[in-house]
Formats: structure tokens, sequence, C-alpha cells
């Protein structure tokens, strides 16, 4: 059975000895469109001398103290799990001895974009050179998929309202695009993601539903929302002749995951977008199909890992391979999110996977080294 251990950091120092004997459970959240989050329960006490309290008068969790956590199972090599920010402490003191705790919670480094609200324009630019010129004032690595147009001064100019982070959520949006900001396991770095989901990626691993000795799944339940919008319209001015601007786009145009849409042309849902801000037929083309491939994540699946029979890291925003789950809904899914728990010894990971096709490409490969042979 493999163990699980783990190292938490503050401010670049590894946790003293102390702490480390006074946590309680951390959870980390890993999300594909939310800010990732650490959360940390320790216990806490009066000191042997009555002249404090352990850990909450050490003052070690201030506003924006650093926190790093890497995580490893078995033999596997030690995995950042989260680099985070702290911003927020709560200290519970009880009458009753080992019920008093601290409890401290941590955001991942984009809290730092959310600190100061600005209004500024961005002439001459791209939404994807946007990203990089702020991810450039916060000196992070870049990873940013380029985009149309270039916005001409003398035409339309972006104008920020709201923090550096916010914008650039807007931004993504209108283009069909994650934006979140994540440590690079191999140099520890911080790197801003400004591009489309990858879905091409090799799956990072296998869920095995019911599958006997090859079970690494506690619990698996897949959703299909039919209801979802198949058409989209929307309309704009153009700035410099006030012509009609018009675009209508059916169905998704990401990568399926499947081998059969979850967007059916037969009787169609069909969505009028309105209050864009946007004047080009490109643009609003572009916006429209970003609507309708977030619409065709219609396959939502929830479930929790048998973490010593997967024996690793599950991770948000990169596909993963289920199997076992029937016809329609084994296959690529892409995880959306994942909760690490860790407490003594146990280590649980509860996840949230979607999916925008249905049924099988013929092009899976379900064996693994510790799965067996789908």
């Amino acid at each position: 059975m493999p163990a699980v251990t783990y190292t938490l950091q503050i401010n670049g120092q590894a946790a003293s000895p102390e702490v480390l004997a006074a946590v309680q459970r951390i959870e980390v959240e890993d999300h594909a469109s939310l800010a990732d989050m650490m959360r940390l329960r320790l216990a806490v006490g009066v000191r042997e001398d009555g002249s404090g309290w352990t850990v909450v008068d050490d003052n070690l969790f201030q506003r924006l103290a650093n926190l790093r956590l890497t995580v490893s199972v078995g033999a596997s090599l030690r995995e950042p799990l989260l680099d985070a920010c702290v911003i927020e402490t709560t200290a519970r003191f009880a009458n009753q001895p080992g019920e008093s705790m601290l409890e401290v919670v941590a955001m991942d480094p984009s809290v730092l974009m959310n600190l100061e609200e600005k209004v500024r324009p961005w002439p001459d630019m791209s939404d994807s050179d946007i990203a990089s010129a702020i991810y450039g004032e916060y000196g992070f690595d870049v990873d940013v998929e380029s985009t149309e147009p270039t916005r001409q001064e003398v035409d339309v100019t972006s104008i920020q309202r709201g923090t550096d982070f916010q914008f650039l959520r807007q931004l993504a949006a209108r283009n069909g695009y994650e934006v979140f900001v994540e440590t690079d396991p191999r140099d520890g770095t911080a790197k801003g993601h400004f591009h489309a989901p990858r879905l091409n990626q090799e799956p990072q691993a296998v869920l095995s539903v019911n599958l006997g000795e090859g079970t690494n799944v506690n619990s698996f339940e897949a959703r299909y929302d039919m209801l979802r919008p198949t058409e989209a319209q929307a309309a704009g001015l153009g700035v410099k002749d006030q012509s009609d601007q018009t675009s209508q786009t059916q169905g998704g145009e990401q990568a399926g995951l499947g081998s059969q849409t979850t967007l059916p042309t037969d009787r169609p849902r069909r969505v009028l977008l309105s209050q864009t801000g946007l004047s080009q037929a490109g643009e609003l083309q572009t916006l429209a199909q970003a609507v309708l491939d977030d619409s065709a994540w219609a396959i939502v699946a929830e479930g929790d890992l048998h973490t010593m029979a997967f024996g690793k890291i599950l991770r948000a925003k990169r596909p993963v391979l289920v199997r076992g789950a029937g016809r329609q809904f084994s296959g690529t899914y892409y995880v959306e999110r994942v909760l690490h728990s860790l407490s003594g010894d146990s280590y649980t990971q509860t996840f949230s996977l979607r999916r925008n096709a249905l049924a099988l490409t013929s092009q899976e490969s379900f064996m693994e080294d510790n799965a067996l042979s789908g």
C-alpha cells in the first residue's frame, strides 16, 4: 500500500515540527474555473507556562504569507500541489481541552491580481497581448494563445474596469479561454495561463469504475443535461460605417472527447446574445462560438478516488480516462475540480469531471500500470 507524505513550507521555510504536529486537516481545491484554494486546520492550546496560545501567537500566517504544499503517493516524486497566499484566518477558542483551533485560508497567486481596481485603456492590442502584458506586470511566466483582432485605437480601444484578474476573466470568456495561475512543477515558478482548454493532452490517468481488482474509484455519478443551447446569435453595430454586424453559430468546435455530440441539431435550442460590447462580426462570431463550446460541456461526473489503489495525484485542468461507466459515459473527460483532503494518514480525492461528447472514439488506451486492460 503506497504511503502518502507531504511537506508544508511557510514563506520558503519548512514548517516546524510543532506546527506539523498541530495540523489536523489540509484541504486543497484544484479548480479549472475558479481560483485554487488551500485550507488548514490546526489545533491550538494554552502554552504550558500560561503565557499565550500555541501557533496563534506565533503569527506565522500573516496577510499574503506564502504557503507551499507538496505531496507524494508511494514512490512517486514529490509534486507541488499548490502555492498560495494567506487571505484569512479564524481562531476558535474553547473551554474544553483539544477543541480550540486555528483555520487558515489561502488562495493561489491570482489573488495578487485582485488587490487593486483600475480603469485603464489598452490601445492597439489584442486580448492575448493584454493578457501577456498583465501577467508580465506581476513577474509571472506566461502560457498565452493568440487571439484576433488587434483593436486599433482609432476604431476601438479595450477599457479595463476592475481588477486585473477580473478583466482577464472577461477577456477569456469572450474567447472561450481558460485563465488561471498555476505553479510549474518543474521549477516551482508561477505561470499565467490564457488559452483554450488543452483537450488533446495525453490523459493523466485511468479511472476504473466497478472493475474488480482494477477498481480505483469508490463512487462515480454521471449526469447529462440535454437542454443546453445548440445555436447562438449575436448582433452589433459597426464602428466605422454603422453597419449591422451579425453572427450565428451552431454546435461546438472544440475537439470532441467522444464520438457523439452532446448538442444535437434536431429541434435546437437557440440563445440570443445581447450587451456584448463588441462591434465586429468576427468578434461576435468568436463570442457566439465560445458560448456554444461552453454549452457542449453537457456531461458532468462526480465521485471520489480510492487513493491507495489509484496511486497518484489527480489534477484539474487536464484530461483523464474513465472506464467501466457504460458505453455512453466511458471515455475521456476533462477534470474540472479535485478536492484533496489530508488528515493524519488519510488522503482522499473528490473529483468533478466534464465532457463535451458521448461514447468512445476508439482511440482511447485504457492500459496503465495500476489498471487492468479494458
